[in-house]
């Protein structure tokens, strides 16, 4: 499929990895010939210098024979004009994103008449995730699948988890319905066998029938206290949007935010907050706010580095839940390292929104890890596909993917290698790499049998790999 994205910025270049990685021919412009230079040094696409939201640049023959635009430039409304000529011009689908709270919230003409099947808000996904994590009682990070009779969960262990440390996964006394997917060790993902052994420091995936994965996560760790009361450094948009969220909710909320002006703004638009302006990382301005009695600290300044370093100091003082917001996946490793409860990238949330719009019907959830080495989804496989009628061990899937679960009517299997797939199973599969095209294929779920819908699920899988 062709697909033309406009902006070639962090996002931009985020999703044209994706989507070249699914074989799409992509077309990039933008205004800044330097970034168009880097994407061109990087990837196999065609780069045009222009703008984005001219008429002149999109009824270029090139753009218009595009089946989907994505137009993610730093300007709403250059990504909705662009969105609205695209449609016009006949390219029959369009994703915007749009970042401002007042556009994202008061639009007073519908998206459909801007011509946009699909507003992407990055910002605001991010802080429902992290509100999602944060109202968790679970010390786990959770994502449900099988209309929730699935769930994922990963597990740092530590010395303390017998039920894991240093044991062969063969040798583990754990349920026939629960199934370790991966293990993440020192930033690299392994899919196990049953002679693998689980070390202190592992990041485990532990899928399994919801009720008793809760059972052993109750088991290996305390489950944790509500959270009543966070403190949030940053008052970007991310800090807006989660702050307006948890005093939604009821919780007792600070926001810290250096810039006079904006402090303001946040001041007059959360009254249910207490906004100060103040440097975040002043440690006793911290300690003056109660950072030892805080039940979350959530860090979503523009800064990675200021990000990690400060959720870290804020768990050695006293706080239960951290959470950083890190722009480069390539970070994750440094996040398991420190200690940081959890980390979420709005990149990362933004690509796996766009690509279960992409396949539509054909992928029912999507989960991307956070430092992009794996993917899980489910998927229904088709009447007559090649892997219907085949027990798993000959199913032929690609190496690094692994069956996890199978949702039969109201009956949920976790595989062993002679379980034989049926037609219209559901699957919950995770891959290293990303052979999602490769495994469609096989459950008969091809680009044919697209349709434009959107299913809602989030992808900001964030954990502390």
């Amino acid at each position: 499929m062709q697909t033309t994205i406009i902006g070639a910025g962090k996002v931009g270049k985020e999703i044209a990895a994706r989507l070249l990685e699914e074989g799409h021919d992509l077309v990039i412009i933008d205004k800044d010939e330097s970034k168009l230079q880097k994407i061109e040094d990087d990837f196999d696409c065609l780069c045009i210098r222009g703008s984005g939201s001219a008429a002149k640049t999109l009824s270029s023959p090139v753009v218009a024979e595009s089946e989907l635009l994505i137009a993610v430039t730093n300007s709403d409304e250059v990504n909705m004009i662009a969105c609205m000529t695209a449609k016009r011009i006949g390219i029959p689908r369009t994703i915007a994103r749009i970042r401002d709270p007042h556009y994202s919230k008061n639009l007073i003409i519908s998206k459909e008449d801007l011509g946009i099947d699909l507003i992407i808000n990055p910002d605001y996904s991010a802080a429902m995730e992290i509100s999602r994590l944060l109202t968790l009682n679970l010390p786990v990070h959770m994502e449900p699948f099988a209309q929730g009779r699935v769930q994922l969960v990963d597990i740092t262990v530590d010395e303390s988890m017998t039920l894991f440390t240093n044991k062969k996964l063969m040798d583990m006394d754990i349920p026939r319905s629960l199934l370790i997917v991966a293990i993440s060790r020192n930033g690299d993902m392994l899919i196990p066998g049953g002679s693998d052994v689980v070390l202190p420091g592992d990041t485990i995936y532990l899928l399994g029938h919801s009720d008793m994965v809760s059972k052993v996560c109750a088991k290996v760790k305390k489950v944790k206290q509500r959270v009543h009361s966070v403190m949030i450094l940053g008052g970007g948009r991310i800090g807006f949007y989660l702050a307006e969220k948890l005093c939604s909710l009821g919780m007792k909320v600070k926001v810290i935010e250096q810039n006079k002006e904006k402090c303001k703004e946040l001041a007059e638009q959360l009254p249910g907050a207490l906004v100060l302006c103040a440097d975040g990382s002043d440690l006793e301005l911290l300690r003056r706010e109660g950072i030892k009695d805080i039940d979350g600290f959530v860090t979503v300044t523009g800064l990675d580095e200021e990000n990690l370093l400060l959720a870290l100091l804020a768990k050695k003082m006293g706080a239960k839940r951290v959470i950083a917001k890190v722009s480069r996946p390539g970070y994750a490793p440094l996040v398991e390292q420190l200690g940081v409860d959890t980390a979420i990238s709005p990149r990362l949330i933004t690509a796996g929104e766009i690509l279960r719009f992409i396949r539509g019907g054909r992928i029912l959830s999507l989960s991307l890890l956070l430092n992009e080495k794996a993917e899980v989804f489910e998927l229904i496989v088709q009447p007559g596909s090649k892997i219907a009628g085949r027990p798993l061990h000959k199913s032929s899937l690609p190496a690094g993917t692994i069956i996890g679960a199978i949702k039969r009517g109201n009956k949920v299997i976790i595989p062993q290698g002679n379980d034989i797939i049926k037609e219209n199973d559901r699957l919950v599969v995770f891959a290293l790499g990303h052979n999602v095209h490769i495994i469609e294929a096989l459950c008969g779920v091809g680009g044919a049998q697209r349709e434009h819908t959107v299913n809602s699920t989030n992808s900001g899988f964030g954990s502390a790999l």
